[in-house]
């Protein structure tokens, strides 16, 4: 663990905010003899100081320590003495108020300290045949880039071939295919799900049942050593780090926006029944959720419209007995579309094998074979052994299991979120929502709920509700110890609230007399995706990427981007912002913060 000694006074609110163990504030060297200040520092040894600018005396002190990295935080009102920057090791963090400032410092601090990604070897140009491993959206996409690049893809998985059947095994799917057939992106997707805003340190309830406003889909004393220590390393994420991270989830998914109307609009016969809908509401149940998402989302730069409960009528009449119950306090037209996803990656597998792409269905990773010197030599299906120029591994879920990636991958575990369908035939819902819930369970696990209208395999129009992610441990395999009825309650009392007419209609059908539909999600501790680029023994690359926080499908377009980057020789920066050790810098220790006496 990293560590950080502040030694200029922070705010009220920075000093209860960003002070930890590995985080010391000292702000009383600043009153000390240079010479004093450097045998303080020198018997600290932190990795990095922080220090305001008016602090010249201190800065002076320190400035020229060997291999000692500073970040200077200022206001634009503090007038900069000459020479500051120009001390070894120093950057500059600089806003309008100390607040602000001291908060650009801890970001500019996580950056510096970050870990950096291992630069690919120079020397032998790999050929090009890659070997994919997983089938689902990030994977599909990534291989669709690399085809277009001109590259000659493998793609396996252990699932059977999904053009043949609708029905997997439930160890042998992800979750594209998992759940039902519909999919939403939004800026929002894959957000840092427990971040609530730099300056809310709020409890934690991960260690709770979904029933008791936490996000346990088991009892926590069913949870062995393994999986209670990533709920640790979660806990240890502070606030003001979760924001740094959720602000570099965010900005995958603002540029992957651009690239998904891209691939439509280059490959429109993968739309072919996919039920593209290039729009999205955000519906607020309470006038305080309703409030504040107003604001969040214009600062994200997605908002495009408010409406009132009586807008959203107009514009959605099914809403009307949701209104007239005070279900509805408002709704929000934001940057965003849905799809039929499973159709989506059927039209992909179609085009891709079009293209010369081979698929490899019910072959399961069972091992990733190195050499020597630790690189990549060839991957094992059970008794079969492939080589390839390069190598892309994309687990989801499934990374712990067989040899896929539980070395690169170890901090991927599963969450389980449920569904249900409705008909939309009776004054039918025209665009896709996500729900801010009230009621059950709405604090936690189940804050939010996907209303996606499709098409059913019959042909009607039906609309696909999901919420919850409901933690079950290190692998999907754990799903058949949770209890799943909480999860469900909370996605059929919603439905309920917004529209009691489907509802009825759907009870009436016997829609609603089987057991609600779910899929498993991989989720990391700190948050973020992970993207590891190793080396094959050819010379190529090897990429393991995942954990995206139930938002793969909304970043794969930029994953893919990245993975063409290392196949080509490259460090993209997904390969520094989403490494798997990042969060290991600055989480907190489970001590008090060292100060001054």
């Amino acid at each position: 663990m990293r560590r950080i000694l502040v030694t200029s006074h922070l705010t009220q609110d920075g000093t209860e905010r960003y002070l930890a163990a590995n985080v010391l504030y000292r702000p009383d060297l600043r009153r000390r003899d240079p010479v004093l200040v450097r045998q303080e520092v020198a018997r600290i040894a932190p990795d990095l100081i922080i220090v305001c600018a008016a602090d010249q005396a201190l800065l002076d002190a320190v400035g020229n320590t060997p291999d000692l990295r500073i970040v200077v935080f200022a206001t634009t009102a503090d007038a900069i003495e000459p020479g500051t920057l120009d001390h070894p090791g120093v950057s500059l963090a600089l806003a309008a108020t100390q607040a602000q400032a001291e908060r650009a410092a801890f970001a500019e601090a996580e950056r510096r300290l970050r870990p950096v990604p291992t630069a690919p070897a120079v020397g032998r140009v790999p050929g090009k045949r890659v070997a994919m491993v997983g089938a689902g959206a990030v994977n599909l996409v990534t291989a669709l880039r690399l085809a277009r690049a001109g590259y000659e893809v493998d793609v396996f998985d252990r699932m059977p071939d999904p053009l043949e059947t609708d029905d997997f095994p439930a160890d042998a799917v992800g979750a594209t295919f998992g759940g039902l057939d519909a999919r939403i992106f939004s800026y929002n997707e894959s957000r840092h799900h427990l971040y609530r805003g730099v300056a809310t340190r709020s409890e934690i309830r991960f260690r709770h049942r979904i029933s008791d406003a936490g996000w346990l889909s088991r009892d926590l004393d069913t949870l062995d050593d393994e999986e209670r220590g990533w709920i640790d390393r979660l806990e240890a994420v502070p606030p003001w780090l979760a924001g740094v991270y959720n602000r570099c989830i965010l900005d995958y998914n603002r540029a992957s926006l651009a690239r998904w109307h891209e691939i439509f609009g280059v490959f429109p016969a993968l739309l072919r029944g996919a039920n593209l809908v290039d729009r999205l509401l955000r519906v607020y149940q309470t006038q305080a959720a309703f409030a504040a998402a107003s604001r969040s989302e214009r600062i994200l730069g997605a908002r495009r419209e408010i409406l009132s409960a009586s807008d959203l009528v107009a514009a959605e009449p099914c809403f009307a007995d949701a209104a007239r119950s005070g279900a509805v306090a408002g709704a929000l037209r934001v940057e965003g579309f849905s799809i039929n996803v499973k159709t989506l990656s059927r039209n992909i597998v179609r085009l891709l094998a079009a293209r010369g792409v081979r698929f490899h269905w019910g072959r399961a990773l069972t091992a990733m074979r190195t050499d020597a010197a630790g690189r990549i030599a060839s991957l094992r299906f059970g008794e079969e052994e492939v080589v390839a120029d390069h190598v892309v591994v994309s687990p989801g879920a499934y990374a712990r299991l067989g040899g896929g990636g539980e070395d690169t991958l170890p901090d991927v575990a599963s969450v389980i979120g449920m569904w249900i369908t409705l008909p939309n035939e009776d004054v039918p819902l025209a665009t896709p929502l996500k729900v801010r819930r009230r009621g059950f369970a709405a604090s936690e696990a189940a804050e939010g709920a996907n209303v996606i209208p499709g098409h059913g395999p019959d042909g009607r129009p039906v609309i696909y509700c999901s919420s919850g992610h409901g933690f079950v441990g290190k692998t999907p395999l754990r799903a058949d110890a949770c209890d799943l009825d909480e999860l469900a309650r909370c996605i059929r009392e919603t439905a309920e609230e917004l529209f009691p007419d489907k509802v009825r209609e759907a009870r009436r059908r016997g829609m609603l007399d089987v057991p609600p539909a779910s899929c498993i999600r991989p989720w990391t501790s700190s948050g973020l995706g992970v993207f590891v680029r190793r080396e094959t023994a050819g010379g190529g690359a090897a990429v393991v990427t995942g954990g995206h926080n139930t938002g793969g499908f909304a970043q794969a377009p930029a994953v893919a981007e990245a993975v063409l980057e290392a196949l080509r020789g490259g460090t993209p920066e997904m390969a520094e912002l989403y490494h798997p050790d990042r969060a290991t810098a600055l989480a907190e220790a489970p001590t008090a913060p060292e100060r001054a006496a």
